[in-house]
């Protein structure tokens, strides 16, 4: 029933309490015999009837209920309002809608905590996406369908080559060289269609010079663009020439190596066996012979045995070197005697050309230099020109004093040097590819350029097939002594 109807029944019998009664008053036949003031205590305690029945009623029917709809609503509780829905009247009405508002606002908190859990389930997806992405240190960048850059990621900001506002929203082909662009749709085109990732290497020239090596890594997204991932391998391309460079030395000290073996083996054998066939042939002949053919044979043996000793010294050279100990002893001296020691020496040896014109300035000739050293510079050059010229061709040697250096000039009309083979000159172990027959290491040239670089000297070459070789050697008339090994062997 409405509350307005409640409210007209309430109506009515407040009307029968308050006026029925005076309707009756006025007809004295049937109350008049009471007095007055009696008439006056029952209309006061209809009044009080009347405003008691109301409260009551208002009570029951409104208040009641409105306080349990607000206790309901400040606890968010529906049960409060739950008998109110049985009822038939605006009351009801709002307890049965109350009730679907705490039904949808259970669903919504349900909705809501669904959703709350699932803001944080991404929060922390993109937390731990966003630590990945920011501990991958290569250069990311996003490219639409169209080749337009469209975003990036860059952990060390140093490695753009321009900043942002630069590159985003221009095209590949506008911000990269023409064989970096095509390198990169070449990568699309092997990616195409296929969940793999085209990768490629390329290099740019910067402004100031320097030149870096790149690893790019092209990866459909799925959504419609594309990933490259960009990482600067400029250090580790310098590590794998470097490990090349090492490699390649490797294999070239392995060849001199077994160069050096065969060479040298080949070396001590041919005066060994020399040493022991005629020692062989003094023990057994020895009283037959007369003392010239016993005193040949000697020379013989100690020309073998000098070979060897000095074989042994260009091996002992190579070896100082190679472990840093081969240092300058610098003294004082004078050139033209000097010259003259080290051709009677050649000379002793039977290493000196037949002709020799030999040339000395005779200015100043005093020098302060390696004297070892520059003996095994003239030694090795006198005795390359003797071994390879005919022996009626002249050998000429000239000693001049050219400001602050000495100059050395041999010459010889020999056998020349292959134009191929100049490269390779100064090289261990390396022979001319025109030298067959002709006895030697490889060795001379070799030290000969490491005793000129030792003493902060030059070298020129000059020579031509079957006319001869000019070498041009320079040395500072005064040479510092150094303890330190300055400078990087060859062998």
């Amino acid at each position: 029933m409405k509350i307005q109807y409640k409210f007209l029944i309430i109506f009515l019998v407040a009307f029968a309490i308050t006026i029925v009664p005076n309707l009756f008053l006025f007809n004295s036949e049937v109350f008049g015999w009471l007095p007055v003031y009696l008439w006056t205590y029952l209309s006061i305690a209809r009044f009080i009837l009347l405003i008691g029945l109301f409260v009551l009623v208002t009570h029951h029917w409104i208040i009641k209920p409105l306080n349990q709809i607000a206790g309901a609503l400040a606890l968010h509780d529906p049960v409060p309002v739950e008998a109110l829905s049985h009822r038939r009247d605006e009351i009801g009405k709002i307890g049965i809608l109350l009730q679907r508002f705490f039904n949808q606002r259970k669903e919504l908190d349900t909705v809501m905590k669904e959703k709350s859990q699932a803001l944080e389930s991404v929060a922390i997806s993109e937390a731990k996406s966003r630590a990945l992405l920011n501990a991958i240190p290569d250069l990311l960048f996003r490219v639409s369908l169209q080749g337009i850059i469209t975003d990036y990621h860059a952990p060390d900001p140093s490695e753009l080559l321009l900043p942002p506002e630069k590159f985003l929203g221009k095209g590949v082909e506008e911000m990269m060289p023409a064989h970096v662009t095509a390198a990169y749709y070449q990568a699309i085109l092997d990616i195409d269609g296929s969940n793999r990732s085209g990768i490629f290497d390329y290099s740019l020239h910067l402004p100031d010079g320097s030149e870096r090596a790149y690893e790019a890594m092209v990866s459909a997204t799925g959504i419609g663009d594309y990933l490259i991932s960009i990482r600067n391998i400029t250090i580790r391309k310098e590590a794998e020439l470097e490990i090349s460079r090492m490699l390649s030395k490797q294999q070239e000290l392995n060849q001199l190596k077994s160069r050096f073996i065969s060479l040298v083996s080949h070396e001590f054998r041919t005066p060994l066996a020399a040493i022991s066939s005629n020692i062989q042939l003094l023990s057994k002949y020895q009283e037959k012979w007369p003392i010239e053919k016993r005193t040949e044979v000697i020379r013989r043996v100690r020309e073998a045995i000098k070979k060897m000793i000095i074989l042994l010294e260009d091996v002992t050279l190579i070896s100082k070197d190679q472990s840093g100990v081969l240092s300058l002893n610098p003294e004082t001296f004078q050139i033209n005697e000097f010259v003259n020691e080290v051709i009677e020496e050649l000379r002793k040896n039977s290493e000196l050309p037949i002709h020799l014109e030999l040339k000395i300035d005779q200015g100043e000739d005093d020098i302060y230099t390696d004297k070892e050293l520059l003996r095994q510079i003239l030694s090795h050059l006198l005795s390359n020109a003797g071994k390879f010229s005919p022996q009626d061709k002249p050998v000429s040697v000239t000693i001049a004093r050219e400001n602050n250096h000495i100059e050395m000039i041999v010459s010889d009309q020999g056998i020349g040097i292959p134009e191929h083979d100049m490269g390779q000159l100064f090289q261990p172990f390396h022979r001319g590819s025109n030298s067959d027959g002709i006895p030697g290491t490889g060795l001379g040239m070799s030290i000969v350029k490491r005793c000129v670089d030792l003493l902060k000297g030059s070298i020129q070459v000059t020579s031509s097939i079957d006319e001869g070789t000019t070498f041009d050697v320079k040395i500072p008339v005064r040479t510092t002594k150094t303890t330190d090994y300055e400078q990087d062997s060859d062998y």
